[in-house]
């Protein structure tokens, strides 16, 4: 083989070779197009098999159970047969096969599963976690009072930091156990400090805490606010020593 005809065997096997290129460069943009239609979808899967265990392992005594048997099962079989199709349509024409109606059947299949599923595990923790919070809740009106009343302040205070982490703990499904046994120690907390309040308080002692308290009170009250009853209230429950007596001008 002479020289010329070596460069011409060279040349088209370079031609070959650019061409193959060009055309695998074509499957990988397709086989890509394909990922990327179902790659958001695959990442919600991944995060509801996550969110499945700490909703499985809720109280046997939890408003809405996972059972994914009952309702579910015609959407997964739909969606097990959209993609059947799909891979057999796949094993014909490979990555062309994306511009089947079958790659988008299975996609439409496979996102109405997954909002589905979403909704039944938001569903069964929204309810578990209204059950457990209306089991240790004080009345935004009652707990307000705590704050009015001398010595229990701090029973305020307390209760609504419990009350903000259990909130936002119960704001979203959780991946992991350990929310569930951290929202359960929550509410046995805010059970106790509830179990600390002042909720039956005469009119004339919740009177009296609410000019106490007012805005622009803070230099104290008359000692004519404080009646008889008022005054044998705050005895018995040791608070005198909490307030002080001052003249509020010169007698001369």
């Amino acid at each position: 083989m002479n020289n010329l005809e070596q460069k011409v065997y060279a040349l088209r096997e370079q031609f070959e070779l650019n061409s193959s290129a060009r055309e695998l460069g074509a499957a990988i943009v397709d086989c890509q197009d394909i990922y990327d239609k179902f790659s958001s979808l695959s990442e919600r899967l991944a995060l509801l098999q996550r969110q499945t265990s700490s909703i499985a392992a809720l109280p046997v005594d939890a408003p809405e159970t996972l059972d994914l048997k009952e309702g579910f099962q015609q959407q997964i079989s739909k969606t097990l047969a959209s993609f059947g199709g799909y891979f057999e349509v796949w094993q014909k024409n490979k990555q062309a096969s994306r511009q089947d109606d079958s790659l988008e059947n299975s996609r439409v299949a496979l996102e109405n599963l997954v909002v589905q599923l979403e909704g039944k595990l938001e569903s069964c923790w929204s309810k578990w976690t209204d059950q457990l919070y209306s089991q240790c809740m004080v009345e935004k009106v009652i707990l307000d009072s705590q704050r009015e009343m001398p010595g229990c302040e701090h029973l305020y205070d307390e209760y609504v930091e419990l009350q903000r982490e259990f909130k936002s703990l119960a704001r979203q499904v959780p991946e992991t156990v350990w929310v569930l046994r951290n929202l359960m120690d929550l509410k046995n907390k805010m059970e106790q400090v509830r179990g600390k309040m002042q909720f039956d308080l005469p009119e004339n002692v919740k009177r009296f805490f609410k000019i106490l308290n007012q805005r622009g009170r803070s230099a104290g009250v008359l000692l004519s606010e404080m009646d008889k009853d008022t005054f044998c209230w705050l005895l018995e429950h040791d608070l005198l020593g909490q307030f002080s007596v001052e003249r509020s001008r010169k007698l001369f």
